[in-house]
């Protein structure tokens, strides 16, 4: 495998073609594959149940019946200036990614469990899939109490696409923008666990909808985001509104710690929060997601949720926990 960075966030580009390899990039073949194999690590190397220490982070689910969780994939563009080639195909102008991992979270969700003490697996799907939002269900048992967990999943992009988007798509692109952000705003004012995972624009994301581009075809950092910060500001209003403050808050992008972590702590310094510490690969990113996931359906928390989360040295060093006790 060979990684290439991108200026503020990378992806993982997987050398050579394999059979039946699709998908932007080859992802509708390697996500799948790199999510089932990452979670049977983490199941062959966690701790299967949380320590009773534990139980108080998730009292507001419990005390509910149900643990909400929302887990959005922004619009995970790789924009470089030019149209992107890999394997001898042109994607053209920012092709984007969420789609396939979208379909690859869905597929592993709902699969069959592999072992007694896997749960990040066997649940029901309904919503409206196929138009970008996924809602995923199953009864457990969650520290000797049973729950209802509901996974909320949203993708972002109408296509692979940035110029059908931009065009001859635009109309589902706003609705999968407008989706995307009613799920993702509106868990952060109501749910118990948030994750977001794409880019974080130089401080002015999460963000859902195609990049705003400058002269030069790259993100307007300096000209725009830099400067409004609109997904970061949403975020902070939308956080005030939840009476739960033990909400956490997930970013699952490249330097989120740096560009985030000061603006939440000034609002509320027992923010619960994951964050990232450097540039982090795509799969990386998605691997430590499902890994965090896995950990809290656990009902884990502090060093073991960690432990359970980050099973290699990447993501290890690579996202940091606040709070999580």
């Amino acid at each position: 495998m060979k990684h290439t960075l991108l200026a503020i966030c990378s992806l993982l580009f997987i050398s050579g073609a394999q059979a039946g390899e699709s998908g932007t990039y080859g992802y509708a073949y390697w996500g799948p594959k790199f999510i089932r194999e990452y979670l049977k690590q983490v199941d062959d190397n966690s701790p299967a149940e949380g320590a009773p220490r534990c139980e108080s982070m998730y009292s507001n689910a419990l005390s509910k019946g149900v643990l909400d969780i929302r887990y959005a994939l922004g619009y995970f563009d790789d924009s470089t200036g030019h149209d992107a080639i890999w394997n001898g195909i042109n994607y053209g102008l920012s092709p984007s990614l969420d789609i396939e991992v979208y379909n690859a979270l869905r597929s592993e969700w709902t699969s069959r469990c592999r072992s007694r003490t896997q749960r990040l697996c066997g649940f029901k799907e309904s919503g409206d899939p196929k138009n970008g939002l996924a809602i995923l269900q199953k009864n457990m048992v969650l520290h000797g109490r049973q729950i209802l967990v509901r996974i909320t999943l949203t993708q972002s992009s109408a296509s692979p696409s940035f110029v059908l988007n931009k065009g001859k798509l635009k109309d589902r692109q706003d609705f999968l923008t407008a989706q995307s952000e009613k799920y993702f705003f509106g868990g952060l004012r109501s749910a118990d666990i948030v994750l977001y995972n794409g880019h974080s624009r130089n401080g002015g994301g999460p963000d859902f909808a195609p990049p705003i581009l400058n002269s030069a075809n790259k993100v307007n950092y300096k000209g725009y985001y830099e400067v409004k910060r609109p997904g970061i500001q949403k975020t902070l209003a939308a956080l005030q509104e939840n009476p739960n403050k033990g909400i956490i808050i997930g970013l699952f992008s490249c330097y989120s710690r740096l560009h985030f972590y000061k603006t939440f702590t000034a609002a509320n310094a027992n923010q619960r929060m994951i964050l990232s510490a450097e540039t982090i690969d795509y799969v990386d990113s998605l691997k430590a997601s499902v890994g965090y996931l896995e950990g809290f359906l656990r009902g884990t928390c502090g060093d073991d949720l960690a432990a359970t989360a980050k099973q290699y040295d990447k993501i290890r060093s690579g996202f940091q926990g606040y709070k999580l006790n």
